[in-house]
């Protein structure tokens, strides 16, 4: 049986996190600019990235979540059961790391200003604006060595080393804070109270056919499985779906 695992943020502070997250995943991804459309791809991501950092300050977040994180860790170390060896280098990436972000300046202050994003950048915001006879500084690029072009699309990335240090730990630090629980959506719903978490984590099987949508916040949540529909593109599924749940 295959299962797939959906999350669902329940605040904004998550949803940009997310975003983030799934933005420096594709460039790690493409970084390796096999060829022209995977190079396009690589600057659809680079640019998409620096638009939400400079619509979303995360900086503060991270900082306040780094600490949150580091209390957290100081009182399991308390706990008679809890390993020293285990939980020391996680509380030392905790501490390094707000020291880090309180020392940094904004993520992208440097790719905003580097000659040769900026007015590439202006251009991929323009649908078909990437033509090459709008931008032939991007066709004379495409067509560098491939090691110079690795090494600029390297240095770009290294600019947002820190974040995705940051987001890395705090993001899984909370997803390990949720234990899957076997729950049962009847007619393919399902609800409940949150407690103030942020994260839902759903594991599900494909072969059941339905894929989960979310509704809530951070005090309440529903859950309703819905299948693909030739006629109207989803419909609720009519049967009942086992599926595993993670509060975060």
């Amino acid at each position: 049986m295959t299962e797939l695992t959906y999350e669902h943020p329940l605040n904004e502070k998550l949803r940009t996190y997310l975003r983030l997250e799934h933005l420096l995943e594709q460039l790690l991804q493409l970084n390796t600019l096999a060829n022209q459309w995977q190079q396009q791809a690589f600057f659809n991501g680079l640019f998409d990235l620096i638009e939400v950092l400079d619509r979303n300050d995360v900086r503060p977040d991270l900082i306040k979540d780094t600490e949150r994180c580091e209390t957290a860790l100081v009182a399991w170390a308390k706990h008679p059961s809890v390993s020293d060896d285990k939980l020391k280098p996680v509380l030392q990436q905790a501490v390094k790391l707000q020291s880090d972000l309180l020392r940094s300046g904004k993520f992208v202050g440097n790719l905003k200003e580097d000659k040769f994003l900026a007015p590439l950048r202006q251009r991929f915001s323009i649908p078909g604006g990437t033509c090459f006879f709008d931008v032939p500084q991007l066709h004379y690029w495409f067509n560098l060595p491939l090691q110079e072009r690795q090494l600029m699309a390297t240095s770009w990335c290294a600019e947002l080393n820190l974040l995705q240090q940051a987001l890395s730990f705090v993001l899984g630090f909370s997803r390990e804070k949720g234990q899957f629980t076997e729950l049962v959506a009847q007619n393919g719903f399902y609800q409940s109270n949150t407690e103030q978490h942020e994260l839902l984590r759903i594991r599900y099987p494909l072969e059941a056919g339905v894929y989960p949508t979310v509704s809530g916040n951070k005090y309440r949540y529903a859950i309703r499985f819905m299948q693909l529909s030739d006629d109207s593109g989803r419909s609720n599924s009519a049967e009942d779906v086992g599926f595993k749940l993670a509060c975060c």
